[in-house]
């Protein structure tokens, strides 16, 4: 499979016309038009489907375009990898959800020795690829997402509650407004259906709201319209640096405080060495607890 052509074909889809992608290629339209029609002929499979007077990619395409984005995206890195001398440490890259990027970071700096530092944010799933394609050299997780080539080390457990504002207090469970994640967490070995951990299988919850960012879930919390269920860490850093009638307190929940703790995963591709990074990666995560 010639990697230029799946070059110009991630281009094409990127941009979603023939005219942009040659301006980007710096190639005319009849050479990357042959090179796509070779491309598929080389996969065997349609790639792309006339729409109007251009093209768009097939439910096949689609699935190549995510089956070689990782492939591709080390291709491009080999000259960068290459003129990098040897003194010259790589960046520690670390992959994980908004709940650790967000409000760990800090705690994390603190305790961990890194080097240049790349920060990745990935949902589940996408966090378990991430690691099988060598994108990022270590995830941390609370929803591990199973995947072939990927190890899982369990390192800590957090709390979790549910928390709003001290105007919600004593107010049922049925009657809460709730923010939960926008995305479901799909895939994960338990009967834990929502990003937040939250067993819906269990307790129904009031649903007033979808978010796709937990800091927006934050911000409504912080109104006054909703309660959420977060990570106690999270909302004990979060309140030292807001006024107290915007400070978030733990509400009643059905939930027992045993079921309430959630454990906290490394992953990491198999067979790779323990580095002393996860030593303190794992250090850090159980000083939250």
């Amino acid at each position: 499979m010639d990697i230029y052509r799946v070059r110009y074909f991630h281009v094409f889809a990127e941009t979603g016309s023939l005219v942009k992608a040659c301006e980007v290629l710096h190639i005319s339209q009849p050479a990357l038009s042959k090179a796509l029609r070779l491309l598929e002929q080389e996969v065997g499979i349609k790639l792309l489907e006339p729409e109007g007077r251009g093209l768009r990619l097939t439910s096949a395409g689609y699935r190549f375009k995510y089956s070689t984005a990782g492939l591709l995206d080390q291709w491009l890195k080999v000259p960068e990898n290459l003129l990098r001398t040897d003194n010259e440490k790589p960046p520690t890259r670390i992959g994980s959800f908004e709940v650790f990027t967000t409000y760990f970071l800090g705690h994390l700096t603190k305790h961990v020795e890194l080097n240049a530092l790349e920060l990745h944010e990935y949902s589940p799933g996408q966090l378990e690829q991430a690691i099988a394609e060598d994108k990022v050299d270590i995830g941390i997780t609370y929803a591990p997402i199973p995947k072939a080539g990927v190890d899982f080390v369990e390192v800590a457990k957090i709390k979790m509650g549910v928390f709003g504002l001290k105007k919600f207090r004593g107010t049922p469970l049925v009657e809460l407004p709730f923010v939960v994640p926008l995305l479901p967490s799909e895939g994960t070995p338990s009967k834990v259906q929502g990003l937040d951990g939250w067993p819906d299988h269990k307790f129904t919850r009031n649903i007033q709201y979808r978010v796709a960012m937990m800091e927006s879930a934050m911000e409504l919390c912080r109104q006054g319209l909703s309660v959420a269920y977060l990570p106690e860490f999270v909302v004990s850093l979060h309140n030292k640096t807001l006024l107290p009638e915007f400070r978030l307190i733990e509400l009643d929940s059905p939930i027992s405080q045993k079921d309430r703790k959630q454990s906290v995963f490394l992953v990491q591709r198999q067979h790779s060495a323990e580095q002393s990074l996860h030593r303190q990666i794992a250090k850090s995560l159980r000083a939250l607890t």
